[in-house]
């Protein structure tokens, strides 16, 4: 049986064998990014995210996705207590959620500045190998460039947002001490096509040769988390014995729990293999959160903790023990919860926590202040006054400027239209005339129903004669009351005047 087919739709048919596949490269197991020895089986020592995912939630149901055994997956306290303490995350918003009145005063950690020296396509282009370094790699767009720029305060990385920017190995001194290395990205990238087919090649032939190579700094995106081509990299990274460091970026994006979930699940993944790091670094170039534990991460593993970090020890611990404390008071004070059906013991303990919440409010009195408790009855006086004159004053000038208007628009109009077809002006000033005066004096009563207008104009025209145009009108006291002219002429320089008529 056949159908009918427009001409256009059978183009298209003819069309579609000849259409070539899209060049972005989807991972796989035949098509490898990184070589493999030969006849070495893939280390299974990196588990997937399903695999983390089911040996960590237990879930009776049969057919439970991804996202569902995600959404299961309990987050470790601690890594919320240190999200909460770096403001890193995307906070819970809600009208009933308790707001705090303090912060984690996090004392700054500076690196040196840093300035592109060297920029290799080829391994044969690398620099000398001298100073310390520490290699930032992940997928293309991950945040390489920015992540470097925020973390030394330059501009010096070029940044887009379209990944595949960096198609080289870019090396940045960071003053006498060490060198960043910024690599190109792995997977798919607005680029050539036999451009990006060497990137894999070039950063494995950086990562092999580079003897001063301290640790690679593997950029992972906090919403996506490990993926195949970071899988793949990871076990390049652990058969060449390279230390390497799992850094969650963009963590801004994705809301604290999740982020905590995200943690865990990664900590999970690496967990067997020896040269990962277990300490997973989380940071937002956006927002600096998580950019002080970064840096002294690199400081250390250039052996530079003592020249950049003498004092900041001590300062650090005296700010961690503010914030707990200020924390032990914000979790004491909670104010009770008031149960509908009593228990034995509520009541109790209801009374216990209001009296802790009382000897809270009378050690800090802005304390009640910071939890938006009720202001004093005289302080709301003082408001609503403040607003209500606020609102009558701005009305009435609302009404007063638009009766003003209204007012003038009209002599003022016809004064103007009058003085430009007048035959006795043009014949003493020339055509063309312009009311050069840039502000005119223009006055007037508020008076809706009746007022006067006073007008004052400087006149010229072709024969360059400078004329004053003086209005004087008068409105009668009727609701559609008509304009009359008391005085309305062009004084000329010689003191003779132009008498016109509306």
């Amino acid at each position: 049986m056949s159908f009918p087919c427009t001409t256009r739709f059978a183009q298209t048919l003819r069309l579609i064998p000849l259409i070539a596949p899209c060049s972005r490269q989807q991972p796989n197991s035949t098509n490898a990014l990184f070589t493999t020895s030969a006849g070495l089986r893939r280390d299974p020592k990196f588990a997937t995210t399903v695999q983390a995912l089911q040996e960590t939630v237990h879930s009776n149901a049969g057919d439970v996705s991804n996202r569902q055994l995600f959404a299961q997956l309990q987050p470790d306290q601690k890594i919320m207590d240190k999200l909460d303490m770096l403001q890193l995350g995307r906070e819970k918003q809600g009208r009933f959620v308790r707001k705090k009145w303090f912060r984690y005063e996090e004392p700054e950690v500076n690196l040196p500045h840093i300035s592109f020296f060297a920029g290799a396509q080829t391994p044969k282009s690398f620099p000398e190998q001298s100073l310390p370094e520490v290699g930032f790699v992940g997928r293309s767009n991950v945040g390489k460039s920015s992540l470097i720029n925020r973390l030394c305060g330059s501009a010096a990385a070029r940044t887009s947002d379209k990944p595949g920017l960096t198609q080289q190995v870019n090396f940045y001194v960071a003053g006498r001490d060490f060198h960043l290395v910024d690599m190109p990205g792995y997977g798919f990238a607005y680029a050539k096509e036999e451009a990006t087919l060497k990137w894999p090649s070039l950063i494995e032939s950086c990562i092999r040769e580079r003897k001063t190579l301290r640790r690679v700094m593997l950029l992972l995106d906090a919403r996506h988390g490990i993926k195949a081509n970071d899988r793949e990299f990871m076990e390049m990274l652990d058969r060449t014995n390279t230390k390497f460091q799992i850094v969650l970026t963009k963590c801004d994006l994705v809301h604290r729990i999740d982020l905590a979930k995200r943690h865990r699940l990664i900590a999970m993944q690496t967990a067997k293999s020896r040269n990962c790091i277990p300490r997973v670094m989380m940071v937002s170039a956006r927002s600096t959160a998580g950019l002080n534990e970064l840096r002294k991460e690199i400081l250390h593993t250039c052996t530079l903790g003592q020249k950049y970090l003498a004092s900041h020890k001590k300062k650090e611990a005296i700010a961690t023990a503010d914030y707990l404390e200020q924390l032990k008071i914000y979790r004491e004070t909670a104010r009770p919860k008031k149960r509908r059906h009593s228990t034995p013991g509520t009541a109790a303990s209801v009374e216990q926590s209001q009296k802790t919440w009382d000897a809270a409010h009378a050690k800090n009195p802005a304390f009640a202040i910071e939890r938006e408790l009720p202001l004093p009855r005289s302080r709301k006086r003082e408001m609503t006054i403040f607003a209500a004159v606020a609102i009558v004053t701005w009305g009435l000038g609302s009404v007063i400027a638009f009766n003003y208007q209204r007012m003038t628009s009209t002599p003022v109009t016809a004064a103007l239209f009058t003085a430009r077809h007048n035959e006795q002006v043009l014949e003493e000033l020339g055509g063309q005339l312009n009311f050069t005066s840039s502000f005119p004096w223009i006055s007037g009563d508020i008076s809706h129903l009746k007022g006067f207008v006073d007008v004052e104009f400087d006149v010229v025209g072709d024969k360059g004669v400078v004329g004053h145009l003086v209005l004087k009108s008068r409105r009668t006291g009727k609701q559609n009351g008509e304009w009359h002219t008391a005085e309305f002429y062009v004084r000329m320089p010689d003191g003779r005047k132009l008498d016109c008529n509306i």
